[in-house]
């Protein structure tokens, strides 16, 4: 009986982590590029506000973070492959959607670039304990401890969203509180009395 051939990957386990590995290192450095190009984004939508100083705080936290690890990648002899599909969709996405979606929205969708941060850097951090990377492992460490806690910042800054939607909406006037109320009275049928 003749077995069927297995896939590489099964044969190489150590070289499918290292594919893995590359991806990760590639998406996380992608990751905080947007980091630090998000404020300038929403500065130019929000102007100097809240939430544009939340992000902006995250900014400087990504560009303290990435001189660190690109000397940390050299170290363990490894490097960021940059282009592909991913960079260029995330252009277009950057160049065409965001100019078409409003405030608020545009702001949600750059919280959730930032929490699959977290869950790459996560990642991250365990292939680089397995393969016994241990300067990439307390990079990991380091940013995460920082970087969950300047993103929940960024995600009490929604709230600023729904304070200037009540501020921009129009009071309502008298007449039009008492154009919604109907008085009971006594020509208004019993069954209907009890609706008030």
């Amino acid at each position: 009986m003749v077995s069927a051939p297995r896939p590489e990957s099964m044969l190489q386990p150590g070289a499918e982590t290292r594919r893995l590995l590359h991806k990760l290192i590639r998406e996380t450095a992608r990751a905080e590029v947007q980091a630090v190009e998000h404020p300038a984004r929403e500065a130019r939508r929000l102007g100097e506000t809240p939430p544009v100083r939340a992000l902006q705080a995250i900014a400087d936290h990504a560009t303290q973070m990435q001189a660190r690890f690109a000397m940390l990648l050299e170290g363990h002899e490894l490097e960021v492959q940059h282009g592909g599909i991913g960079t260029t969709l995330a252009t277009l996405r950057h160049l065409v959607v965001d100019r078409v979606t409003d405030p608020e929205r545009a702001y949600r969708t750059g919280l959730l670039e930032l929490r699959h941060g977290i869950e790459v850097v996560k990642l991250l951090r365990e292939i680089t304990r397995r393969e016994m990377l241990f300067g990439l492992i307390r990079w990991c460490d380091d940013w995460l401890g920082a970087r969950r806690t300047l993103i929940a910042r960024v995600e009490a800054q929604l709230s600023w969203f729904s304070d200037q939607a009540l501020l921009a909406a129009p009071p309502a006037s008298v007449e039009d509180r008492e154009d919604d109320f109907e008085p009971v009275t006594s020509a208004t049928p019993p069954d209907q009395r009890d609706r008030y």
